[in-house]
């Protein structure tokens, strides 16, 4: 008993160390959660945290987790908005159990895994939870979720209406496929006027808000149930530029839009999505068609007649472009009014 006793002061003592920026930012009563917080976790072999409470991260500060599991108990981690905001970190390979309306991360999460997460993220007593798939492992991703009105809601040809109560945060790099959820809260079967094929992810790019090539999930990332006006799930296509964006959202597209811009394309030869299609096309022969890299050089235009054929090489020569994001814009009449713009991402 004497040397698990001493094992666990030593142990104690090396965490607050390595946390010390965090530590020293928690109220007396916080600090003495976070204590008894890792005196449950060491009880279980250093492998679990378990958050029973609330606790609160300031500005400039992260709280990491690298224990095997996070538990959610009763409380929500708050952590500071904003610009400068704190955030709840979690390792590669670190799951999480428990999150719901009363207990979540409240605030911004941040994962450094290198295939799925799910952020376990919501606003005061909502929960609606954010899942990425990763292609790139190179950086972290952070997520919020903000139970409030957009400050903009204009949007992009083809889209009837934005949510107006909520939108996610996500600060990343790289590309990555993107699922939304929704519950109870989320007034879906409003949105959509009562039909659900109807939905679909939104970003905002600063401008607009452009619809992303979307899909409702059969069996929903959160409770794995069938989608319903009462909760659900909804994923990308295709791999989302998560730099194009600023927020993302849910919204209701016209139901008879007859044009469709898939949002990426894999040209790998093997005869299966090898070329960017643009579904409904034909109806605009002399649609001007044009494609930039993310230093704003072009690097394809179709001047009317586009037969879905391009292949991803550099200005209809043999040279493949690298895999990445590159933006399109569509004047679908060529009156010199912009139809359609946003991202697609090509990768072999």
């Amino acid at each position: 008993m004497q040397f698990i006793l001493l094992d666990l002061i030593l142990f104690w003592w090396i965490f607050i160390a390595v946390n010390l920026k965090t530590y020293k930012k928690l109220s007396y009563v916080q600090s003495t959660y976070f204590f008894f917080t890792f005196l449950l976790s060491f009880s279980v072999m250093y492998s679990q945290l378990h958050i029973e409470g609330n606790v609160y991260i300031e500005q400039d500060t992260e709280m990491h987790v690298a224990v095997d599991q996070t538990s959610f108990g009763q409380g929500k981690v708050r952590t500071a908005r904003g610009t400068n905001y704190g955030l709840l970190s979690f390792a590669e390979g670190i799951g999480w159990s428990g999150a719901g309306h009363s207990a979540h991360v409240d605030g911004f999460a941040r994962t450094y895994e290198t295939d799925a997460f799910s952020f376990p993220i919501g606003d005061r007593d909502v929960f609606q939870p954010l899942f990425i798939r990763r292609i790139d492992q190179s950086s972290p991703v952070d997520a919020s979720f903000n139970f409030t009105t957009y400050t903009n809601l204009s949007t992009d040809i083809g889209i009837d209406q934005v949510t107006d109560r909520f939108y996610w945060t996500v600060v990343g790099r790289q590309p990555a496929y993107l699922a939304l959820a929704w519950n109870e809260f989320s007034n879906v079967e409003e949105l959509t006027g009562g039909d659900l094929s109807r939905l679909s992810i939104v970003g905002y790019d600063g401008t607009l808000w452009r619809s992303i090539e979307s899909q409702l999930d059969q069996s929903d990332f959160v409770s794995e149930s069938s989608p319903s006006f009462l909760g659900g799930s909804i994923s990308s296509k295709n791999p989302v530029n998560l730099e194009g964006y600023s927020v993302f959202a849910l919204a209701a597209v016209d139901a008879d839009l007859d044009i469709s811009v898939s949002q990426g394309f894999t040209p790998d030869g093997d005869g299966v999505n090898d070329t960017w299609i643009i579904a409904g096309i034909e109806r605009y022969p002399n649609a001007q068609i044009k494609v930039y890299s993310r230093w704003e050089r072009e690097v394809f235009a179709s001047y009317g007649n586009y037969q879905n054929d391009w292949n991803g090489v550099f200005q209809n020569k043999k040279e493949p472009l690298p895999d990445g994001s590159y933006f399109y814009v569509i004047d679908l009449d060529n009156d010199g009014t912009l139809d359609l713009s946003g991202w697609i991402f090509i990768t072999r």
